[in-house]
């Protein structure tokens, strides 16, 4: 226990927010709700996870954009090499209560029916930007299908997405798809981007559309409770006292690490 703190210390790091670099936009429900909650506790609940080569944001859009609307200084970030092969990218999968046909004819799209295994090919070999598909329709449908490039690709899941409030569309996990699916949903399949295309997206300062990405991160910290106080101090300061913390913690049986998935509950 007394090497602990030291451990976490190795992988926590306090970086200057302006640094950092967010590959995805944010939704506006969301952030204000995240805003609120981080304004009326005073903390940083969980740390931004950052690719330490590139300051690249993998986990934490969200409570980056809120540090950078309060003027905060500094962000405390969990450093990690985006490189290691543990590190796996997934997607969200957009879901709207309204069936295929419905959404075609609302968006005034232009739409090209396949089987579900097809369709989802030809987004992966981008040939659209989305393939909806329900349970209730027998067909999938390729929505604006095409021949794109990624910015065009992408420029066009913001300009489908747009067409939903916030309130319409919810993100579920691909191994969720079913389920939404059985309840009168119909998914928006899109093909999950790979590691450079992210990098390349911050990098550039052309942030995907909000939840594109889905990061799998062993070892992930939360709940680290960073005061929100610290983060105004100079970065060393800062970082003393995320120490201080973690030592006070773990020599009190709060900090704990996990070997197996777990449930959290809010």
């Amino acid at each position: 226990m007394e090497d602990l703190p030291e451990e976490l210390m190795s992988v926590l790091d306090v970086r200057p927010t302006k640094d950092l670099l967010s590959h995805e936009q944010t939704i506006s429900k969301n952030l204000k709700r995240l805003k609120e909650g981080m304004l009326n506790i005073g903390h940083l609940v969980d740390p931004l996870i950052v690719d330490g080569k590139t300051n690249v944001v993998l986990d934490g859009n969200h409570r980056l954009k809120v540090l950078e609307i309060i003027e905060c200084p500094n962000s405390a970030c969990q450093v990690v090499d985006y490189q290691n092969p543990e590190i796996k990218v997934g997607t969200w999968l957009p879901v709207v209560k309204k069936e295929p046909e419905e959404i075609i004819k609302m968006a005034n799209v232009k739409a090209e029916k396949a089987d579900r295994s097809a369709a989802v090919a030809a987004v992966g070999a981008t040939r659209a930007p989305f393939a909806a598909f329900s349970r209730k329709s027998k067909a999938a449908f390729l929505l604006n299908p095409g021949k794109y490039k990624l910015r065009e690709m992408v420029e066009e899941q913001v300009f489908l997405l747009s067409l939903f409030s916030d309130a319409d569309v919810t993100y579920v996990h691909d191994n969720e798809l079913d389920q939404w699916l059985g309840r009168g949903y119909t998914a928006l399949y899109r093909r999950p981007y790979t590691k450079e295309e992210i990098v390349k997206s911050a990098k550039d300062h052309a942030p995907f559309p909000p939840k594109s990405t889905r990061h799998l991160i062993p070892g992930r910290i939360i709940r680290l409770n960073m005061k929100l106080g610290w983060l105004h101090f100079e970065r060393e300061a800062a970082k003393k006292e995320m120490m201080e913390m973690l030592k006070r913690r773990a020599y009190s049986g709060n900090v704990r690490k996990y070997y197996e998935p777990v449930v959290v509950i809010y």
